[in-house]
């Protein structure tokens, strides 16, 4: 797995950008309502946004810079497929991971959770419980770091709170 650093002297791995990357492709879809979408279609609606753009004289054209706040970068079209991929099967997965929410999420409804905080849990839950793609202390720290860069104050306590006591009642 290789390294980069970001803007913000942080080290990020290209295994967390494309997280970042499906998280931003999970909330754009969340913030619009709309019913479920094909990862073809999910692909075709966000490639300007992400992928960079091929030269026409085939040299690797310049990095472009989305927005001043934007956390990505544009990236090649496979790791974009890829992360397009990971936001639909996560996305596929929202009625077993809901559920969990509801259940353990004390006093709150999916429905009423910011988006930022609601896609990261979801998120989280996909990976570390439902597909087992990574262990659920890397889910569950990736989920809190994700809810700190993108969310609001508490996002990161909440989002914790709700895994851990989801961790610990799949644990039992």
């Amino acid at each position: 797995m290789t390294n980069q650093n970001d803007e913000n002297g942080k080290l990020r791995t290209q295994e967390h950008n494309a997280r970042v990357r499906a998280f931003q492709i999970l909330c754009a879809l969340g913030a619009v309502a709309e019913a479920p979408l094909s990862q073809a279609e999910i692909e075709a609606r966000f490639e300007d946004l992400f992928v960079l753009p091929q030269a026409q004289d085939g040299k690797q054209p310049e990095v472009v810079h989305l927005s001043e706040d934007c956390e990505t970068q544009p990236v090649s079209f496979e790791e974009y497929r890829a992360s397009c991929a990971r936001a639909f099967e996560t996305q596929c997965s929202f009625a077993e991971t809901d559920a969990l929410i509801e259940r353990y999420a004390t006093g709150w409804k999916v429905s009423r959770m910011s988006l930022v905080d609601r896609t990261v849990i979801r998120m989280a839950i996909y990976e570390g419980f439902i597909a087992r793609t990574v262990p659920v202390s890397v889910a569950l720290s990736e989920a809190v770091l994700i809810a700190k860069e993108f969310g609001g104050a508490e996002s990161g306590r909440f989002v914790n709170g709700v895994l851990a006591r989801i961790a610990r009642a799949q644990e039992q």
